[in-house]
């Protein structure tokens, strides 16, 4: 029987759930039989569900309340289900880079029945833990890393295994027919293409994705399969309208689920800094990722050197935290010509060496 209940708390998108999933799976290398407990965002929970040394997951409807104050009741009733436990450990994974955040997740701990409080100790979150890791960790190393430092903190126990995110079965049954090239020629080169992301300032323009896409199948015959979440079928439609050649359009028609053995199977993923990016890492798809406004060296996929490349452009207004941007020059400045070299030089290196034992 499990018991020293331990929650970890990380209430943010699916690309960080998955780079959380190091730290995740440390903290219960170090405590092989307790109860554990993961609070994270209502659109990372379903994968979260899929990881073997969590015990339970709370859904926190962060993005939900954005659009709705009426979330704020189900909220407090999260937050009073969770005080009947009492928690050895209470850690929070996420970075906090706000005052506002601070006094939001302090809150959150403060309501919290837990001996140990462990986070980041930044923007007056210290206040609410007992034990703290250096407000620059995140500054400095990539966010896996410093999530880490947090995990170490509470007692975690760390392997040599980087980040990983698991489908189901039924995943797979349910989405062969869609990838699969039903021609008789030989197996094509399958190259994902994910045009969209959680924040515009992030997308590059769909055009460029268009003439790359193009390159692609003309150069190695690829089928070309397009992504995108709820919301962003217009997206991945407007790269399909402006390409010469046949695409795949699966934009809109896969759960989260789907999304990870889709992405598992491709050869290559070309995709703005986005959670596909860090699914693609975790599941060992080489990837090409189009960084605008963050730091890469911060964020870039968490796998082998040989498995990514980063286009981007150091101009001097990055990093920043803007939504939207009304002149991102730092997307507007990469090039399809330059994001096709890099396609190309993965590709053919994958070509050489056959298909990764890994994948």
């Amino acid at each position: 029987m499990k018991k020293n209940p331990i929650l970890i708390v990380l209430i943010a998108g699916i690309g960080d759930l998955v780079l959380g999933s190091k730290s995740i799976r440390a903290i219960r290398n170090g405590y092989p039989e307790a109860d554990i407990h993961l609070l994270t965002s209502t659109e990372a929970s379903s994968i979260a569900q899929n990881y073997s040394y969590l015990d339970h997951v709370w859904a926190f409807p962060i993005r939900e309340m954005r659009k709705s104050k009426s979330h704020i009741l189900d909220i407090l009733k999260l937050i009073r289900n969770l005080r009947k436990t009492e928690f050895e450990i209470a850690a929070n994974l996420y970075k906090v880079s706000s005052w506002g955040g601070a006094v939001k997740m302090g809150l959150l701990f403060l309501s919290l029945k837990a001996k140990v409080k462990v986070g980041h100790n930044h923007k007056g979150f210290g206040f609410f833990i007992n034990k703290k890791v250096p407000g620059n960790t995140f500054q400095n190393q990539h966010s896996v890393d410093a999530m880490m430092d947090i995990a170490l903190m509470a007692g975690g126990i760390p392997n040599d295994k980087g980040t990983e995110v698991f489908w189901g079965k039924k995943n797979e049954e349910r989405c062969k027919h869609l990838y699969q090239d039903e021609s008789n020629e030989l197996q094509r080169i399958k190259i994902g293409i994910n045009p969209g992301g959680d924040r515009p300032s992030r997308r590059w323009n769909p055009d460029k994705y268009a003439l790359v896409a193009d390159r692609l199948i003309e150069h190695f015959n690829a089928q070309i399969v397009l992504l995108g979440g709820p919301g962003e079928e217009h997206i991945a439609q407007h790269v399909q309208n402006k390409m010469k050649n046949e695409a795949t359009n699966l934009s809109g028609k896969l759960t989260l689920n789907d999304l990870i053995y889709i992405i598992n199977q491709f050869d290559l993923l070309l995709t703005n800094d986005s959670g596909p990016m860090h699914i693609a890492a975790a599941v060992k798809t080489p990837v090409v990722a189009i960084f605008g406004p963050e730091n890469p060296s911060l964020m870039h996929p968490y796998t082998s050197s040989n498995l990514f490349k980063i286009a981007y452009k150091a101009v001097e207004c990055r990093p920043c935290n803007k939504t939207n941007c009304s002149r991102p020059i730092c997307l507007d400045l990469i090039t399809p010509e330059e994001v096709s070299k890099k396609c190309f030089e993965i590709l053919k290196n994958k070509l050489k060496s056959g298909k990764s034992d890994e994948h």
